[in-house]
């Protein structure tokens, strides 16, 4: 039997394909996050062969700082959107290898408390995906230079600082069993209604 052939034998089973979405579905958030690190550190080391590693170190976290603010930012607003109670927010705090951070106490019932650890931690990879977009939308479709300068410069800032840090995906890792959970109950829906 064939990848192809089993891929579709997922796919016609509903049951099937919904488990597989719930189980892999969280991890490759994880694995995204850890790629995107792999990413700009990759990048990082590149530019650093031409020009001082320091020198680069600083430009990813200090020049490209609206970054650090929109990855902290993010993770606050899905933390208030899921219900935690967002305690500080420090956009631009050093710390170790901390550049900011967003402390947050949960509420609510484990459902609740599992969906704000798993969609606060992860919440750069979103928002940043959807601001790098928009900028790369504003890049194109914008004639004044200013402002394309402008959104190019957010959108590197955005991408460096889009990713999981170690202790992002501590706090992740904590929701998964009932984020599965929820994501194979949306799956499964989803399929039995025809939407995907």
């Amino acid at each position: 039997m064939t990848f192809s052939e089993i891929c579709k034998d997922i796919y016609s089973n509903n049951l099937l394909f919904a488990a597989v979405v719930a189980v892999l579905f969280p991890f490759a958030i994880i694995a995204l996050g850890l790629f995107l690190n792999a990413l700009r550190d990759a990048l990082g080391v590149i530019v650093g062969f031409v020009t001082d590693p320091i020198i680069v170190y600083g430009a990813i976290n200090y020049v490209f700082f609206p970054g650090v603010m929109l990855h902290e930012l993010s993770h606050a607003l899905f933390a208030f959107l899921t219900g935690a109670e967002v305690t500080e927010i420090a956009l631009f705090k050093k710390d170790g290898d901390s550049l900011g951070h967003v402390n947050f106490k949960n509420r609510g019932n484990l459902f609740l408390v599992a969906l704000q650890n798993t969609f606060a931690s992860s919440a750069p990879m979103f928002c940043g995906a959807a601001v790098v977009w928009g900028c790369y939308f504003g890049i194109t479709h914008i004639s004044i230079l200013w402002i394309r300068i402008l959104l190019g410069y957010i959108g590197v800032s955005m991408f460096c600082h889009m990713t999981m840090s170690v202790q992002d995906i501590k706090i992740y890792v904590k929701g998964i069993p009932i984020f599965m959970g929820l994501l194979f109950i949306l799956t499964l829906v989803l399929r039995l209604f025809g939407v995907i």
